[in-house]
């Protein structure tokens, strides 16, 4: 029989076993992109605790199961908002929470103040159902009330299934169940989506609204995607049904590409047509350039009209503990204020906060010379 000391020393020991063997909290600096709320959440370039506290990163907390609990935009310990470095469609709070079920799971979101919160229109939590490998099947939006809600791209639920080739179809249906199309300004319905074996994007094919593979307006019928040895979202090319090269989809390019610092963090993008030469993007640049503050921080955006010719320049600033940002300015190419159509004519954004908060709760316009903005004319309206 056990004395009571070697009893107490055994179960210490077993506890000690269990608390270790529960994953660790990673970070990441990034996240793989993701077109589909079909694929989990996954981080790109690692780094430390230590290394965390002075960056903007993705925090990763596991269950006993080391199934991800919990993800959060942070710098140290503080959640942040969108700070221009958010790297995939599929990401819509500074928080999410994971909860797991049998067959299902459950997404519940917070903002940067850490409070539950409607997202993305109003999707306060999603209902993911499960099959019995534990593969995504279905994904329900609510809002705050508990009742069926439409995200930001006016989809309540979403449905996955395999096809012959093993690539996943998904369809998507407002609140009426009408298939829509994957967000507005992107008409491909269902689509299938071919995953390689690390779980990355390679292809993803409109198949319409009558299972045909199907080509848009833009005669875009499939996206090909491409990352290099990191993770990143390097580029992506647009091909017709017929797998013919186009310039096609909202960009209105062939070829789109990224271009990315050693942190991951964007720092170019430029397009090209069937030929592989330089073009514009169909929203009027040639090129963009992004600068990033000690943080990680995007704390300007260059858009050049050609190469070389810079047509407007963006500069954001945040307050010095980086968590919140301050000021939105547009400068010519000797850094003074301008006039911007983006403000209605204001050349500068100051953002408001009430104490305590990271939510901002006004915003004030000024003009160049950094005097508040008076609106004339169709800038009135």
């Amino acid at each position: 029989m056990l004395s009571k000391g070697l009893l107490g020393a055994i179960l210490i020991a077993l506890t000690s076993t269990s608390i270790q063997a529960q994953k660790a909290p990673e970070y990441f600096r990034h996240l793989t992109f993701r077109e589909s709320a079909f694929a989990p959440y996954k981080g790109i370039h690692p780094i430390n605790a230590e290394q965390a506290k002075g960056a903007a990163h993705y925090r990763f907390e596991y269950d006993d199961k080391d199934r991800v609990k919990m993800l959060s935009h942070q710098i140290g310990d503080e959640l942040i908002a969108d700070n221009g470095n958010w790297d995939t469609f599929i990401w819509f709070s500074p928080k999410v929470t994971i909860e797991y079920g049998k067959g299902k799971e459950t997404h519940r979101y917070f903002n940067v103040d850490n409070v539950a919160s409607e997202v993305h229109g109003k999707v306060y939590r999603a209902e993911y159902k499960l099959n019995a490998e534990n593969q995504r099947v279905s994904m329900h939006l609510f809002d705050k009330e508990g009742q069926p809600s439409l995200n930001a791209w006016g989809s309540n639920h979403y449905t996955w299934s395999t096809d012959s080739e093993g690539r996943i179809t998904e369809k998507r249906y407002d609140l009426n169940g009408k298939q829509v199309a994957i967000r507005p300004g992107f008409d491909f319905y269902e689509i299938r989506l071919d995953y390689d074996k690390n779980g990355l994007l390679m292809f993803m094919t409109n198949y319409g609204l009558d299972g045909k593979i199907t080509n848009n307006e833009s005669g875009a019928a499939i996206d090909r995607i491409y990352y290099d040895q990191e993770g990143n979202f390097q580029r992506w090319s647009v091909f017709d049904k017929e797998r013919n090269p186009i310039e096609g989809n909202i960009p209105m390019v062939h070829i789109g590409e990224h271009l990315y610092d050693k942190h991951g963090n964007k720092v170019g993008m430029r397009g090209f047509n069937r030929y592989g030469e330089p073009i514009n993007f169909s929203w009027g640049p040639f090129s963009v350039k992004k600068g990033y503050d000690k943080f990680a921080n995007q704390n300007q955006v260059v858009n050049f009209s050609k190469p070389d010719v810079v047509f407007n320049t963006t500069n954001f600033e945040y307050t010095k503990d980086g968590l919140k940002r301050q000021w939105m300015k547009f400068v010519d190419t000797s850094g003074e204020l301008i006039s911007s159509p983006r403000l209605g004519g204001a050349a500068a954004l100051e953002f408001h906060y009430e104490k305590g908060s990271k939510v901002a709760t006004g915003r004030s316009r000024y003009n160049e010379e950094l005097k508040p903005f008076v609106a004339t004319g169709e800038n009135s309206k």
